[in-house]
């Protein structure tokens, strides 16, 4: 049996037909995006800093709902940042089955290479890799924990 992704496109649109052409039952797609996280000035920064690393690196980020983007008030920008990744570069990774790994490898060397390709557009794009963007190690999946900043054009709102 081939791997499908669950929360793609394709299989929504199976999914719609289907509906369509049986029932007509009411549905709700969950195709893959990825929720934001939004963190304001009054917020707990020390426990935004963990959620947001756990919401984005759980699971090697191969969550539908990874909260891969991050959107931080500009008074604490800086400080958040230096938090992040701070607790970024402490993810240990390595065997997804010892106690202390937090990341492991992902799970296919397609599902690898799509991500390699999604962090070489950004760079091309210009956005700035801070950390990461790159793969660890010679043998496996693994890719080193990413971070992108100046990702939203400067008048884009």
């Amino acid at each position: 049996m081939n791997y499908v992704n669950l929360g793609s496109t394709i299989v929504g649109k199976s999914i719609l037909k289907a509906s369509a052409e049986s029932n007509l039952k009411k549905v709700s797609l969950e195709l893959g995006g990825k929720s934001p996280s939004i963190i304001f000035a009054d917020s707990d920064l020390d426990g935004a800093v963990k959620w947001t690393n756990m919401g984005i690196y759980y699971n090697q980020g191969q969550v539908c709902c990874a909260g891969s983007r991050v959107y931080v008030q500009d008074t604490i920008y800086d400080q958040y940042l230096e938090k992040f990744k701070k607790q970024t570069s402490e993810i240990k990774i390595g065997d997804p089955f010892a106690k202390d790994t937090f990341q492991g490898p992902q799970i296919s060397q397609k599902q690898f290479d799509r991500i390699m390709s999604y962090i070489e557009s950004g760079k091309k794009e210009g956005a700035t890799c801070l950390m990461g963007g790159e793969r660890l190690g010679d043998k496996g999946y693994f890719i080193k924990p990413t971070i992108f900043t100046d990702v939203v054009k400067k008048n884009f709102f």
